[in-house]
């Protein structure tokens, strides 16, 4: 059975927790990118873009899209609902996933790698999120292996 049952519950959970970081102090980073990077999820479907403010200065420094948008992104990553899910929780490493093809990316993602390093000060705040959320159901079975 997939982690989000629909396109609503993914957004309730990941869009809601996307909002969040626009907050935390590596939020910053997505200037260092140079534009949009957007989520393509499957199973369900669903779309989520980070989008950067013009001014490097501001504060949040990117704000959330939800569904399509008319204008490209720099960055795509497409991957399904558990994936995405079982990523924000540290479970799934990002290059392996990249040559598996669990998830695949579209544009310069060099750019993209340099928000690698900064990913595990953000793991432990979507598990955080989720048990705030009262949604610790969603944190059974998603464990699995630790990335190394």
């Amino acid at each position: 059975m997939a982690i989000f049952a629909t396109a609503e519950e993914l957004y309730d959970i990941l869009g809601q927790f996307f909002e969040q970081l626009r907050f935390v102090e590596q939020a910053y980073l997505i200037h260092q990118v140079g534009g949009s990077i957007e989520f393509v999820f499957q199973r369900p479907e669903a779309r989520l873009r980070w989008v950067p403010e013009p001014d490097s200065r501001a504060h949040p420094p990117f704000h959330v899209v939800y569904g399509p948008q008319p204008d490209p992104p720099l960055l795509t990553f497409t991957q399904d609902g558990d994936t995405a899910h079982r990523f924000w929780l540290g479970r799934v490493d990002l290059q392996q996933a990249l040559a598996r093809q669990q998830v695949r990316a579209k544009g310069p993602l060099s750019r993209a790698m340099r928000l690698i390093p900064h990913l595990d000060t953000i793991y432990p705040l979507y598990r955080a999120f989720l048990e705030a959320r009262g949604r610790t159901d969603l944190l059974e079975g998603a464990e699995g292996k630790r990335r190394p």
